[in-house]
């Protein structure tokens, strides 16, 4: 099979959680294991929309609204609760290029 299957969401979600990380986000932590957890719960929130061809000029995927609504619902979920200790000192400050990394 020579296609690529991709999720529209994904790709929305992975760019809003960059793009609130860099406006909003800034004081809390950017580790790949938090974002990582956070593009998980954002995901699992959202329908999958899968394509192969993208068409140009085409939106696909779930509205901006329900996207940005997941990710700030699940930052709030991680940073609630993180996979690993708190500790202001032992914050990263990787950027969120470190997605699923």
């Amino acid at each position: 099979m020579d296609c690529n299957v991709r999720n529209a969401n994904y790709e929305r979600v992975t760019a809003v959680i960059d793009k609130f990380f860099q406006e909003q986000y800034r004081n809390i932590c950017s580790c790949p294991r938090c974002l990582n957890d956070i593009a998980a719960l954002a995901l699992n929130y959202l329908p999958p929309h899968y394509y192969v061809d993208k068409a140009e000029n085409r939106e696909i995927g779930s509205p901006c609204v329900m996207i940005e609504t997941a990710v700030v619902d699940a930052i709030d979920r991680v940073r609630e609760k993180p996979h690993h200790p708190y500790n202001q000192k032992d914050t990263q400050t990787h950027n969120s290029s470190a997605l699923m990394s």
